[in-house]
């Protein structure tokens, strides 16, 4: 092994000391290490060679991720009835840790995308799933799910359709759920980009996920702005392209139950230009699924379907 790996391996088994003061000093030293461009070299082609027994990215990772469990096992123990102070330094404590993940993950894939989708998505999974990480450290991990992950062509091949369902069925409940501390545009966003992922690399998602828009559709009724919306429509344009190949009965039924809501509230509410383009793309999706060929007569058109229709101008 050469010196600068030794060097990087030295200071990855000490983020895993017990005592969080000596855990501290290697930070600093772990994220020069992991820039340094003997070390990147050494790192690269190991993960590229596929041989495990050399320190690569992915070992990095497990070092990394071991120390995080550490940290976030260490705030988690502590008082909980403490000063306001005291909750703002864990606070800021837990920016820094996915800082720094985020930080490393653009390290290893500066280059290409070098790290396992697997050890990333299970990360990422695992901690948005577990509530007591806190809500700013799961956006942070969303926010790694969205750019540094769906973004990354070559990790959409290695996601399951099982995970994408995983995925799509999280992040729906999340946004659903009703608290004001969730950053609910990030997480359609992440809707949107799993839906076009999984109907892409899949077989699509399951007819009984139409429910789910109902809901979020029904629910952006209710509210004075709707955060996320068009986003959320985008995706099911996606899922009803993917869907009606198979399913136009279902497809058409699922058209006339949301475009009354949908038509409330384009007369009700203040909509941005995207919004309104994403509705009038959903429109003319549901026309051409109930009228493939065209309509033949005046009552088969888009009146004959959506009476209402005209409130739209």
């Amino acid at each position: 092994m050469s010196l600068a790996l030794n060097d990087l391996l030295i200071c990855c088994r000490q983020l895993e000391h017990d005592r969080a003061t000596e855990r501290r000093k290697e930070v600093d030293k772990f994220k020069r290490l992991i820039q340094d461009p003997e070390t990147v070299q050494h790192l690269d082609r190991h993960s590229d060679s596929k041989q495990g027994k050399y320190l690569n990215w992915d070992a990095v990772f497990r070092f990394l991720q071991k120390y995080i469990q550490k940290e976030m096992e260490s705030l988690r123990t502590a008082k909980s009835n403490v000063s306001a102070t005291t909750q703002s330094s864990r606070q800021k404590k837990m920016q820094e840790i996915s800082s720094l993940v985020r930080y490393f993950i653009k390290c290893a894939n500066k280059r290409a995308p070098r790290l396992k989708c697997q050890d990333l998505l299970n990360y990422v999974m695992d901690t948005v799933k577990d509530s007591s990480n806190g809500l700013t450290y799961g956006a942070d991990c969303s926010n790694i799910l969205l750019k540094d992950i769906l973004s990354v062509r070559k990790y959409w091949c290695e996601v399951s359709q099982q995970q994408w369902l995983e995925l799509f069925s999280l992040y729906f409940r999340l946004y659903l759920k009703p608290s004001q501390d969730i950053n609910r545009v990030l997480v359609a966003r992440i809707i949107h980009a799993v839906t076009r992922g999984c109907c892409s690399q899949t077989d699509g998602l399951p007819s009984k996920f139409l429910d789910l828009f109902s809901k979020a559709i029904q629910y952006a009724r209710q509210e004075k702005s709707s955060p996320g919306l068009s986003h959320i429509l985008a995706a099911l344009n996606i899922f009803l392209k993917s869907l009606a190949v198979n399913f136009r009965k279902r497809v058409c039924e699922a058209g006339d139950e949301i475009l009354p809501t949908l038509l409330y509230i384009w007369t009700q509410h203040r909509l941005n230009d995207s919004l309104k383009e994403v509705i009038i793309e959903l429109i003319q999706l549901q026309i051409y699924i109930h009228h493939p060929q065209g309509a033949r007569a005046p009552e088969e058109g888009i009146k004959g379907i959506f009476p209402d229709l005209h409130m739209f101008h």
